[in-house]
């Protein structure tokens, strides 16, 4: 998403929203594009591992919606406070710099993401975002 050798000069369309170039509008975008991928992706999962645990019908009555809009909330959320940072760093600090579109945007955003999934997953989705946000040995070139 973001190119480090051609970040310095430019802005964040150019950067990181280069199919709209207003950044409210980009974000809505990421956010309908999250949220519709994550009802799949999550809808599925949860409704698959329900399946095979053979819950009972309380579970697909009371605790399946629920569960389903509270990850797809995480997801939604990681996604589109991604591109929303990545803008507000570039307005607030006039430029990017090496660490703000990756690491500057993505640890708010997955913090924040985090913290609307259910206590139980916290733990190993924390360790998963920081792999991510945390350059790997191919990445290292780039610098």
């Amino acid at each position: 998403m973001a190119a480090l050798s051609k970040s310095i000069p430019h802005n964040c369309y150019e950067i990181g929203h280069t199919w709209h170039p207003h950044c409210g509008r980009a974000f809505m975008h990421v956010t309908q594009g999250a949220l519709g991928e994550s009802l799949r992706i999550y809808g599925t999962l949860y409704l698959i591992a329900a399946i095979l645990r053979k819950r009972k019908l309380d579970y697909y009555l009371n605790k399946l919606l629920p569960e389903i809009l509270q990850s797809t909330s995480f997801l939604t959320a990681n996604g589109s406070l991604y591109i929303l940072f990545f803008c507000t760093l570039r307005r607030i600090l006039g430029k990017f710099y090496f660490w703000s579109p990756g690491f500057g945007a993505a640890l708010p955003a997955s913090y924040i993401a985090i913290l609307i999934e259910r206590k139980s997953r916290r733990g190993l989705l924390t360790i998963y975002m920081a792999n991510l946000v945390t350059p790997s040995s191919k990445d290292e070139g780039n610098f």
